[in-house]
């Protein structure tokens, strides 16, 4: 709180200077308290959702027919300075699912309980060159969400307490520390799992390189006082981006490798990797992407992401949100086409793709099953779209089959 009382102070010490009347042309009015408001805008994101699942060894099946609906307003940037306000309310229009609160135990899980919430509140501070302050309740996505993400795709979205300063002073590239003192997770207040708090640090560099991607290395200290077993500390690097092979084909790839061991209050003593390489082609909207992604284990534990996007990792049937005893490795290949289109009624662009995994035990190889995830999403102007997906979980090594189906309509503005 100190050093953010120093950067107001900063902040009105600066705007209090008088304004040169350059070349003849007046100078602007100072910005005044008002301004915060005549310049803001509202914000509204909404989405309908029917999930249904099926699932062996569950009398019932899950049928979720949910609703969520954010709003709120960011003000105008003034002094440097600019606020975000977001409500967030998730409701039920049925209850045949198993929402981790509502005790309907009969029921395959539909991880969306009904909740009201600040999602986000937040105090931006930009007047330090080359440098953004944010403090306050925020979303927050580092690199490709493996390690800390938003979960956007629950109802509930998973938001941090948070202190973030990122700075560019350096030409391409960007340095991000993050402290955080309780992740909002997506299980909401009413659950006994629905936050982590504690003392977590998360220090990100990436620098880009023209024409071929970003380099980004990274250090994740979590300290966790609901789940010290989660309690690691993390060390990686990462390399991701694409590079034209001839006009209108490029090659796309990502290397990624990082080392985990034990950390602040947990039990364990381990020292556990991860390592993913990908590589595909894109050519007119079209994308053809082949990978392998490992969680090694010690026998004991695996590699644990307990503040990850996890439902876009490992398949969308989440059936490893946890990573086995004896850690994963998963193989996947995905084909893929997105397109902006001119003349075909109400849709103006859609986006479709297909993906396959076969996993198995990092240690010793026993299968965990296959599965196969295709996805369709329908475009309506600016602001709406319609998506299908479903996924079809073949289990294996103890893992129960299921298969799941979601239907959504969304609007953003």
């Amino acid at each position: 709180m100190t050093a953010m009382r120093s950067l107001l102070l900063a902040s009105a010490m600066v705007t209090a200077l008088p304004l040169a009347n350059v070349t003849g042309v007046a100078a602007k009015a100072d910005p005044s308290f008002s301004d915060f408001f005549t310049n803001s805008k509202f914000l509204l994101d909404a989405r309908y959702r029917y999930e249904r699942v099926e699932q062996d060894g569950f009398a019932n099946d899950a049928n979720a027919n949910t609703l969520r609906v954010r709003g709120g307003f960011q003000t105008g940037k003034v002094w440097d300075l600019q606020g975000l306000l977001e409500l967030e309310g998730v409701a039920h229009l049925n209850d045949d699912f198993n929402d981790t609160v509502n005790g309907h135990s009969a029921f395959p899980v539909v991880a969306d309980p009904q909740d009201f919430q600040v999602n986000r509140v937040q105090l931006e501070y930009s007047g330090i060159p080359q440098t953004v302050v944010t403090v306050g309740r925020q979303r927050i996505n580092l690199d490709n969400q493996r390690f800390v993400g938003g979960v956007a795709w629950r109802q509930n979205e998973q938001t941090f307490d948070a202190a973030r300063i990122s700075n560019t002073s350096i030409e391409n590239l960007t340095f991000t520390y993050i402290y955080l003192d309780r992740v909002n997770r997506v299980f909401g207040d009413r659950s006994s799992q629905g936050d982590f708090e504690g003392d977590m640090h998360l220090v990100n560099a990436s620098y880009d390189i023209k024409d071929w991607g970003k380099v980004t290395g990274y250090a994740y200290l979590l300290d966790l006082n609901e789940a010290p077993a989660l309690s690691t500390e993390t060390f990686g690097a990462r390399f991701a981006g694409k590079h034209n092979i001839v006009e209108g084909v490029a090659a796309i790839y990502a290397f990624e490798y990082a080392t985990q061991s034990d950390y602040a209050a947990n039990p364990g003593n381990f020292d556990v990797g991860y390592w993913l390489l990908e590589a595909g082609l894109s050519a007119h909207g079209v994308k053809l992407l082949g990978g392998i992604e490992t969680l090694e284990s010690d026998g004991v534990r695996g590699f644990s992401t307990p503040l990850a996007t996890l439902h876009k990792f490992q398949g969308y049937a989440d059936v490893f949100l946890t990573t086995p005893t004896n850690g994963i490795v998963d193989r996947y290949a995905t084909l893929g086409y997105e397109t902006k289109v001119e003349e075909f009624g109400p849709v103006t662009g859609f986006a479709a793709a297909i993906t396959y995994h076969e996993f198995e035990a990092d240690r010793g190889g026993a299968s965990f099953g296959s599965e196969i995830d295709p996805e369709l999403v329908l475009k309506f102007g600016d602001h709406w779209s319609a998506g299908v997906k479903y996924a079809a979980y073949n289990g294996d090594g103890g893992f129960a089959d299921r298969n799941k189906l979601w239907l959504s309509i969304d609007v953003s503005y």
